[in-house]
């Protein structure tokens, strides 16, 4: 089960990774992205060293692949529902020249973010090791910061008036309970 965890958590990564590069539209690649990419380079060695050096728990594996497929899900359902769009990398200075409600997005207004953050959720369960709980609060105030830059920026956008009433029946990286989306 370390293994299949192992090989289920690096494809995730490497698949993530791979669409990002060609699903985004910047112009340039921001420098908070350029650090976050190196950081999550160091994160899975970490990952995989531990995974490899360690027997871990059957239950705490099986949670793992779980949040890793969810993670992936989430991920990819974005990018379907965003594929024909122009979406720019977290930190890009360019404001979006669009809201979409489509998709995951009816739920969740940065399913990107939340894909991500699940992936290292599922990095610490897996492991259960301080270092990889590191990573997981790391780039959580990562995609936490961009995501509030980026409900910032909405704020001020034209856009503004139908992002305040949106975020009232989205939630930020889940679904808020008890709001109906009709």
């Amino acid at each position: 089960m370390n293994v299949l965890t192992l090989i289920v958590g690096l494809l995730c990564y490497v698949t993530m990774g791979a669409v990002v590069r060609t699903h985004f539209s910047s112009e340039t690649v921001p420098r908070e992205v350029r650090l976050t990419v190196v950081i999550s380079y160091l994160g899975i060695m970490a990952f995989v060293y531990l995974m490899m050096r360690d027997r871990h728990a059957l239950t705490l594996l099986a949670a793992a692949l779980t949040i890793f497929l969810v993670s992936l899900a989430l991920f990819l359902w974005a990018v379907r529902t965003t594929q024909s769009l122009r979406l720019k990398l977290a930190f890009d200075p360019e404001q979006a020249g669009f809201l979409t409600q489509a998709g995951p997005y009816k739920y969740i207004r940065h399913p990107f973010y939340a894909s991500y953050i699940l992936f290292w959720l599922a990095c610490t369960i897996a492991t259960l090791h301080p270092l990889v709980l590191l990573f997981l609060v790391v780039f959580s105030a990562v995609n936490l910061t961009a995501a509030y830059r980026e409900e910032d920026a909405f704020e001020k956008s034209p856009f503004g008036t139908e992002y305040r009433i949106y975020r009232k029946t989205a939630g930020l990286f889940w679904p808020k309970l008890g709001v109906r989306n009709e």
